[in-house]
């Protein structure tokens, strides 16, 4: 059986993934950020990057626009989206 890999983004960085799924925790992983530390996924557009919770999964396998690359980055809990 071929293993499919998925392509992400966190903290301006390429990963791979390979599962269709992943948490926040998980994406905290990937980019060895503190435990405590707060997960959002960068959604193009006006508005907020919604929070990914540590148990929070995220598919993916969706197709957003640029080329499906799902994109999150990492921050401490006490500053905004963004700073």
């Amino acid at each position: 059986m071929t293993q499919h890999e998925y392509g992400l983004i966190v903290d301006k960085q390429p990963k791979k993934w390979p599962e269709q799924f992943i948490t926040g925790g998980q994406i905290k992983g990937l980019a060895n950020s503190p435990a405590d530390w707060v997960v959002n996924e960068i959604i193009h557009g006006p508005g907020e990057d919604p929070e990914i919770a540590d148990g929070q999964a995220v598919d993916l396998a969706l197709v957003d626009p640029p080329a499906g690359i799902k994109r999150f980055i990492t921050r401490k809990p006490t500053t905004s989206p963004g700073s």
